[in-house]
């Protein structure tokens, strides 16, 4: 059993807040079950269902058969509080890194962050970022070099958190649908970064604009801006242009 990391947090429950403490560490596929019942339960709380896409228990079994990894996150009880996905989809098509156009050869050294869930009870606990700052180096220590995800354009706090880490909007595009063009798909972001950057770039251009402005935003993709931050409260993205190519870097 990996242990990554403890500490305090606090929960909130019944209009209070109380202290507790938790564990950080690798999931075990037999613990497997508790992940997708606390995914279940979050995303029947949710007011918008279109921020997360639900995993399925037998496509996590066999993505951890694989080698995926889940970064769990205990109370002081033993409960599974908070959990984040990390795979690995190989020279495959469900790869991100083919919406951004990396280069064939380098699809294998591709690592996704899946599904990230938090019980309401500890939600302000900073723990995505606790997590994702426990996954970056892990993925880097197995010999992966881009980290790709997808965000909802309607999931503000977690779009935040990811670029606050280092990953940029590379691509705007509808996925997780049923039909072969995914036109009946969600609209995400994908974001990217290179854990093992050539060079800096120097950017060249700045536009910002709405969040919600998604027609916007996907011509400036197309243009070569990239996704570089989000301002939380006024909802507003600042979108850049490098003076040379940015897709892998």
């Amino acid at each position: 059993m990996m242990m990554l990391k403890t500490g305090q947090l606090i929960k909130h429950k019944d209009e209070r807040t109380e202290k507790d403490e938790y564990t950080m560490r690798l999931i075990e596929i037999e613990e497997l079950r508790d992940v997708v019942e606390l995914q279940k339960y979050v995303y029947e709380q949710l007011p918008n269902k279109q921020v997360l896409y639900m995993d399925s228990y037998e496509e996590m079994f066999d993505d951890m058969k694989q080698g995926a990894k889940v970064i769990g996150v205990f109370n002081n009880d033993g409960e599974l509080i908070a959990y984040r996905y990390v795979g690995f989809p190989g020279n495959t098509e469900k790869n991100l890194g083919i919406d951004i156009k990396i280069p064939r050869k380098e699809l294998i050294n591709v690592a996704h962050l899946e599904t990230t869930v938090v019980h309401p009870e500890y939600r302000g606990n900073s723990l995505q970022s606790l997590t994702l700052q426990q996954a970056i180096p892990m993925v880097k220590d197995f010999g992966y070099n881009h980290l790709l995800c997808t965000v909802s354009p309607q999931n503000i706090y977690s779009l935040y958190n990811i670029m606050k880490n280092g990953l940029r909007i590379k691509a705007l595009k509808k996925k997780y649908g049923s039909d072969k063009d995914g036109k009946d798909g969600m609209w995400r972001f994908i974001l990217h970064r290179n854990l093992n950057p050539r060079s800096v770039k120097r950017p060249s251009e700045l536009i910002s604009t709405p969040i919600e402005n998604l027609e916007h935003q996907g011509k400036l993709i197309d243009k070569g801006y990239v996704g570089l931050w989000l301002f939380r409260e006024s909802k507003i993205l600042n979108y850049v242009r490098f003076e040379d190519e940015v897709a892998f870097s």
